[in-house]
Order: structure tokens, then sequence, then C-alpha cells
């Protein structure tokens, strides 16, 4: 049998073919656009070349079949291209520590270290930005004090987490570095809970106290890698009226992330581009039927 033939126009006119590929060009980008340009021109020759037929009708019809793929396919390239090369990109957190401290009128009283967090953060590399913050320490951090505060020497900060807030964004410009950029961002909210033991037994034990801090700004300082620290964030303060003391206690936490998890393309990408790849094929069969 010949070559399918057109029902009396070209399904796609070969001006808004190639309109259509110097549109995809300028949104790939002049590098990977113009080796989709090459790819896509090289199947369409391809496909229009048919055993028994002239170039014109064979041309209308690869085109018209190669089409639908043609530009599924670019937009998974974009798709691809621009989580790779552009931002934000959001990291997953696997490692990293975080240092408490609590302070009681300006002397420090307890600390301890989180030996991990968990959480995320999404960092945009090109423009120098933090664009969102979610750290979690580890459950259940124990804190001696060197003094009793309110009749408790010991305090656990059962659950606690620093999050990004309504309204989260820059709140200067940031400070660029040779290898590392500065950046000033707020607010957050802390949130968790603690509890606190009298190791004499003259005082109830006290668990499930509510945490629920406003942080107006931070300061993280994001290095190549990427590797993030984070110093002097209050992650709590308790009036020192309420617990009979003349100062308040105030607990600080400063974070060092030395570990994110750089995302994959997912499988719904891949998954798309073998369809689209399927559907070139099975077109490709039907115009040389």
């Amino acid at each position: 049998m010949g070559v399918m033939e057109n029902s009396g126009h070209d399904a796609f006119p070969g001006w808004m073919w190639m309109l259509s590929m110097w549109m995809l060009v300028l949104r790939l980008g002049s590098r990977s656009g113009s080796f989709f340009l090459r790819l896509v021109s090289g199947a369409e020759r391809r496909l229009s070349v048919c055993p028994g037929s002239g170039a014109g009708p064979g041309a209308s019809v690869a085109r018209s079949a190669l089409f639908p793929g043609a530009m599924l396919a670019a937009l998974l390239l974009g798709a691809s291209s621009s989580a790779v090369s552009a931002a934000p990109i959001l990291y997953t957190v696997t490692g990293g520590s975080a240092q408490i401290s609590v302070m009681v009128g300006g002397v420090l009283v307890g600390q301890t270290t989180s030996p991990g967090l968990s959480g995320t953060l999404t960092l945009d590399s090109s423009a120098h930005s933090v664009d969102s913050v979610n750290l979690i320490l580890d459950p259940n951090l124990q804190l001696m004090l060197s003094a009793p505060y309110g009749g408790y020497d010991e305090i656990t900060i059962e659950v606690a987490s620093l999050s990004s807030a309504p309204g989260f964004g820059a709140l200067s410009s940031p400070t660029v570095g040779s290898s590392s950029y500065t950046a000033v961002v707020g607010p957050l909210r802390v949130n968790g809970f603690w509890g606190a033991t009298d190791s004499s037994g003259t005082n109830p034990v006290v668990s499930g106290m509510a945490i629920g801090y406003d942080v107006s700004s931070l300061t993280a300082v994001v290095h190549d890698g990427p590797a993030v620290a984070i110093d002097g964030v209050t992650l709590n303060t308790l009036n020192g009226v309420h617990y009979g003391e003349a100062s308040d206690l105030t607990v600080l936490a400063s974070f060092s992330v030395t570990a994110l998890a750089t995302p994959e393309p997912s499988s719904g990408l891949l998954a798309g581009w073998g369809l689209a790849m399927l559907a070139a094929a099975r077109r490709r069969s039907k115009v040389r039927a």
C-alpha cells in the first residue's frame, strides 16, 4: 500500500510546524532547544520519506503524526531542565546537628546537642535565597541545669520543630561570597512540647507543655555543597514571674545542616517520556502502513 494522504488539505501546515518548533527552542533555551530541534527534524525526514511516494504528502502526515509526541517530549524536557538548572530546589535534610543552650539572665545554665536533624530546606543558589525552612530536632532532648529554675533542674525538649510561617521570605538582600551566601529570612514558628523534672522529687514531673514561639528572623549561611549554618535561634522563653524567678529562661539553638539529599526526577516524568516515545512509534507505523 502507498502512503496515507491528507483529505484535501495539509493537516499541519509547514509554516505552523516550524513556528512551533522555534517557540520550543525559545522555551528550552538555545543549547537544549537546538538539540531538540535537530532531533525532531531528523525524525521528520525519516518519517516523510516513504516507499512509492513523494515528499509532500508524507511530510504533511509525518508532521501531523510527530507533533503531539514532540510537544509532550519538549514539555517534559523543559520540566526536567528547569528542575536541574534553576531554582528553587526542595532538599531533604539527611544529616546535621543542633547545639541547644539554656540561658537565665544572660548566664549559660545548661547545654546539650541534638545529634540528628530531619526536615526540609528550599534553597535557590541562583537567587542566593532560602525559600522555606522546616527543621526537626531529635525527640526527648534532656538539659541538666547548673541551678534549679522554678524548682526544676532538668528540662526535656520532647518535640520541637522550626518552620516557615505565613509571609516567610527574604528580609534583606543576601551577602554573597566566593563559596557561600548569607540570607536573612523570616518569620518562622517553633512548635513542640517540653517537660521538666525535679531531681529532689519535691515538685511533680511536668510533661506535654506546649511550645508555640514566634521567631521574627534568622540568619542562614549557605555553603557550596550545599551545607547550611543557622546560629542563635530562640526556641522558647519562660517568663520568670510565673516560676518565682527574677529572670526569664531562654532556650537557644544553633543548627548545622551538613547533608542534604538532592531530589531525583519523578517516576511520572520518566513514565511520560516513555508514553511520548510509544505514541511516536505508533504514529510512525500508521504513516508507513
